[in-house]
C-alpha cells in the first residue's frame, strides 16, 4: 500500500461527509419552530453562507496541517450530526456534525513515520480555523443587508465557539501555546458576535 501524502486531493469518503454535513447545518440554521419546519426560502442562503463558515473553517485547518506534513482529512462525526437534528425540533441549534482529523507524520525516502507536533504547530493549526472564520467576519461586517448580516453573525459565532478553551475545541490548543493570541482572537470574535447581535 502507498504512503498518503499530505497533498493528496479530496477523497470521495471526504466530499461525501463534507456534503452531508454542508446540508445538515444549512437545515438547522433554515429551521424555524414557529412556523415549525424548514423555511426553504432562506435554505439557499444558508447553504452558501454555511459553505463560507464551516467549509473554509475546516479547509483552513486541513491546509495548514499538511503543510506541517500532516495527513489530514474532514470526517463527519454521525452522533454529533443527528444529535444537531434532533435539537434543532426544539429550536437548539446545535452544530458539531464533524471535524478535521489530524495525524502527525514524517515523509522520508522509506514512507510515513508518526512525529510530535511542536506547540506553535499545533497552535496555529488550531488557529487557521477561527482566523478564517474573524477575517470573513470582518469584511462582512461592512455591507449591510440581512444576508450579510448573517454571514457576520455565523462566521463570528463559529469563531467564538471553537476558541472556547475546553478540549478538543481549538481554544484549548491555542491557549497551550500562546495565552495571549488567544484572549486576543477570543476577545475580537466576542466583540463580532456583540456587534451582530446588537
Amino acid at each position: 500500500m502507498q504512503p498518503i501524502q499530505p497533498s493528496q486531493l479530496f477523497s470521495k469518503d471526504e466530499i461525501r461527509d463534507l456534503v452531508v454535513s454542508i446540508i445538515v447545518i444549512s437545515l438547522i440554521f433554515s429551521f424555524r419552530t414557529s412556523p415549525f419546519g424548514i423555511d426553504f426560502k432562506l435554505l439557499p442562503y444558508f447553504i452558501i453562507i454555511v459553505i463560507v463558515a464551516f467549509f473554509f473553517h475546516e479547509l483552513a485547518h486541513r491546509t495548514v496541517a499538511r503543510r506541517f506534513g500532516c495527513i489530514a482529512f474532514y470526517k463527519m462525526w454521525p452522533a454529533g450530526t443527528f444529535f444537531g437534528l434532533f435539537l434543532m425540533l426544539i429550536g437548539i441549534k446545535f452544530v458539531a456534525p464533524g471535524a478535521v482529523v489530524i495525524y502527525p507524520y514524517e515523509f522520508g525516502r522509506w514512507g510515513h513515520r508518526t512525529k510530535r507536533l511542536t506547540a506553535p504547530e499545533s497552535g496555529l493549526i488550531a488557529l487557521s480555523g477561527p482566523a478564517t472564520n474573524l477575517i470573513f467576519a470582518i469584511i462582512f461586517s461592512f455591507f449591510g443587508g440581512w444576508f450579510f448580516q448573517q454571514l457576520t453573525f455565523i462566521n463570528a459565532w463559529l469563531a467564538f465557539f471553537n476558541l472556547l478553551p475546553f478540549p478538543p475545541l481549538d481554544g484549548s490548543k491555542i491557549l497551550q501555546w500562546k495565552i495571549w493570541i488567544w484572549g486576543l482572537v477570543i476577545a475580537i470574535a466576542g466583540l463580532l458576535v456583540a456587534f451582530t447581535l446588537f
